[in-house]
């Protein structure tokens, strides 16, 4: 694995755990990937060498900012809105240190 892949997955392992515990956070929702994979594979995201669940980070260019994009499921009762704009100032707060000027995106998903 590469360093720079190192680095990818250690910020979406960040992002995902900051998003989970935001109040009103159901889960993180997985992609088709996950979906069909998720029974054949055992263990965390992060030892198979996968980013987590509902967690994709990407680099324009090899310089540039990162870009999150986060999809969540929220909890009835909470509004959506309000949850999303929660995750997004978290999860920036979270990698001011190790990823400056990350362009961080919430969707909402769902709700259960």
């Amino acid at each position: 694995m590469t360093a720079a892949a190192t680095g990818r997955d250690a910020l979406a392992g960040t992002v995902a755990r900051v998003a989970a515990e935001v109040p009103g956070v159901a889960f993180l929702r997985p992609g088709l990937a996950e979906l069909i994979r998720g029974s054949a594979r055992t263990g965390t995201p992060g030892a198979a060498g996968r980013t987590p669940a509902g967690v994709r980070v990407t680099r324009g260019s090899g310089t540039g900012p990162w870009e999150v994009d986060v999809q969540l499921v929220v909890r009835r009762g909470h509004r959506a809105l309000t949850v999303a704009r929660a995750v997004r100032d978290a999860v920036s707060a979270a990698l001011a240190r190790t990823a400056p000027g990350a362009q961080v995106t919430v969707t909402v998903t769902g709700a259960v």
